[in-house]
This record gives structure tokens, sequence and C-alpha cells, in this order.
């Protein structure tokens, strides 16, 4: 019967009991969700739901039975709020360190800022064509092919230039060479 209307008699029954109950079931309510009003108006209405839903049977019993009955039936969504926060409660910490950024590694962040410093200011010390060719590759993304193209110079040349360069970073940058000993191909 949950889904179905309530016959019309029954709706006066089931407002005469609410009336009646309702304050009590609501102490009951507030004494299980340790003072949480809004919990509490929540375990009432679902209790009282329930009871429409069951009303044919519900009404046939005397008034202690069905006062009863509606503690019982809050005590019971208690334990189901209960389990749901439980469970709410232990996705929730899941979620939080999933999504909870990295610490901060400001050793790793101090180094690489100073590599980044000082191979610009090795960049920007290079011979003219030597820093166009630097600054095409690693600052504009450009292959070896679009560079040349640009300065209408051969990509071998580019590559010689590519291979200088790193040398000298290398040289420059000692502990801090971004290039992490790679060995120098198409980067």
């Amino acid at each position: 019967m949950s889904g179905d209307k309530i016959p019309e008699d029954h709706v006066a029954e089931l407002a005469d009991c609410f009336a009646a109950h309702a304050p009590g079931v609501f102490g009951y309510a507030c004494v299980l969700a340790c003072g949480d009003r809004a919990l509490a108006e929540d375990l009432v209405q679902s209790a009282f739901v329930a009871a429409a839903g069951h009303w044919p049977t519900v009404r046939c019993l005397c008034d202690a039975q069905r006062v009863s009955w509606l503690y019982t039936t809050v005590g019971h969504l208690a334990v189901s709020v209960f389990r749901q926060h439980d469970a709410f409660r232990g996705r929730l910490q899941q979620l939080e360190a999933l999504y909870r950024p990295p610490s901060p590694d400001t050793h790793a962040e101090a180094v690489s800022g100073i590599a980044l410093e000082r191979c610009w200011q090795a960049i920007q010390a290079l011979p003219p064509q030597q820093h166009a060719v630097a600054v095409m590759r690693w600052l504009l993304a450009m292959t070896n092919g679009e560079i040349a193209a640009e300065l209408r110079i051969a990509e071998g040349t580019v590559a010689a230039h590519l291979s200088a360069v790193r040398v000298k970073l290398r040289a420059g940058l000692g502990p801090y060479d971004p290039f992490g000993g790679e060995d120098g191909g198409s980067s």
C-alpha cells in the first residue's frame, strides 16, 4: 500500500494519531538524534509516512501498541540514518585524502626556480643566433624544422646550435641542470 492513496476516512484517523502522538514521538526522536531538531523532525515525518503506508494494520492497534509501533519505527529509522552517516563519514575521509593537494615540496620548488632563473640568464647571454634558436625551441616550443624555416638556416645548423647551447647550459648550471642527464636528442 506504500504507493497507494489512503482512503478518505483513514486520513482523519491518521491526522488524529499525528495530533495525539507526534509531540511524544518528537521528544523520543530528539533523544535519539542527540538534540538535532532537524533530524528529529525528519525521523518523525518518516515514521508517520511509514504509518500511513501501513495504516490498515496500524489503525487496528490499540493506542499503546500504536505508540510503540511509532517509537520502534523512529528507532529503526534513526539506526539507518546513523549507518548512512558513518558510511558517509568514512567515504568523506577517503574523498578528502584523494583530492587533498600534495604537500608542497619547497626544496624542489626552490631548486627548480633557481635552475629556471639561471637557465634563462644563460640563454640571454648567448650569441644572437643561438639565443634565437633556444628561445624558439624552449619558449615557443617550435620544432627544429620550424626554426630552420623561420631563420632560413639548415635543420642541421639548428640541431648544432641546440647541442652547443645544452653544453653551455650544463656547464653553467652544474647541479641545477634542467636537462637531467638527457642525451640532448630532439628536445
